[in-house]
């Protein structure tokens, strides 16, 4: 194939590690396996064969350094380190039939061979990281690992909220697709007052992000649960002669997000008017006054 490899594999989960190198010095082959110790820790032991790269003295003080006990095979018996001899002979033959690139057909080889169960029935990935690996195959259906690593999440989380922040989840949910909300508008005004746009929720992307469509015909907005107000309507929004607020204090740029004209709130039918008090209009007591009753002597 006209290149090196360094192959690395864990005797319990046969879990693979494979590295193309141009260079078989000791340096240059202790830069390899230190990422993969980075990801899964240090071994114990390290089993090699007799090659000159892992008898030198360079790579003894390594792995005494690193508290690892290096152990070699008997000279000309490659079956003292089968399961890497067994690795070697299986990524050749992948490699061969591959017509992907060899940097590709690594990394497809990688991701087949982590995932494919053994023969005690379960996957590398499964013995090393308690959990299978997802690939393009697993988007045709979900799977009941996943599922369960969904709800096992879900259920970890909610037992760690405060119960304020229990609250705020409880409320979040509340809202569903049609609701008349406010949006705030993020984009240029001439004040620094937060704006707030009549709009109707649309789809929910989650429990606290969703898709509001500015009413009548405006743009469609992502934004947080935080970003949003509810809105009351009534049958006096449609009536004719109502007070109109136009937007032209949004000095808007951005052609996706124009702001047509809303309308204010107003109170429901049947809501009891309270009066204004002030000079013109002083606040009478409502209670009943009786004449004082003297004892006459």
């Amino acid at each position: 194939m006209g290149r090196d490899w360094l192959v690395i594999t864990d005797a319990y989960s046969k879990y693979p590690c494979i590295h193309p190198t141009s260079s078989t010095s000791s340096r240059a082959t202790l830069d390899l396996p230190e990422e993969d110790f980075a990801h899964f820790g240090l071994p114990h032991t390290l089993v090699t064969d007799n090659a000159p790269t892992f008898t030198s003295e360079e790579f003894q003080s390594w792995c005494k350094e690193r508290g690892i006990t290096h152990l070699t095979g008997v000279p000309y018996h490659p079956a003292t380190n089968g399961a890497a001899e067994r690795l070697v002979q299986t990524f050749k033959q992948a490699l061969r039939k591959s017509s992907l690139p060899p940097k590709h057909a690594l990394q497809e080889f990688l991701m087949q061979y982590r995932r494919t169960p053994t023969s005690c029935g379960f996957s590398p990935s499964e013995l090393l990281n308690s959990r299978q690996l997802r690939t393009r195959i697993d988007t045709l259906l979900p799977s009941p690992a996943h599922i369960a690593q969904g709800k096992q999440s879900k259920e970890a989380s909610k037992s760690q909220m405060t119960p304020d922040l229990k609250a705020v989840v409880k409320v979040t949910r509340q809202y569903k697709a049609g609701d008349p909300v406010y949006a705030l508008y993020h984009g240029p005004r001439r004040d620094k007052q937060p704006r707030w746009v009549p709009a109707v929720l649309k789809k929910s992307l989650g429990t606290r992000c969703f898709n509001v469509m500015v009413i009548p015909h405006g743009p469609v907005w992502r934004r947080h649960w935080e970003q949003l107000q509810p809105r009351y309507t009534t049958e006096e929004d449609n009536e004719p002669g109502e007070e109109v607020d136009t937007v032209s204090e949004l000095v808007t740029d951005h052609p996706m997000e124009t702001v047509p004209q809303t309308r204010r709130q107003t109170k429901p039918k049947g809501t009891p008017s309270v009066p204004e008090y002030g000079p013109d209009n002083p606040r009478r007591s409502k209670r009943t006054r009786k004449p004082t009753e003297r004892l006459c002597c």
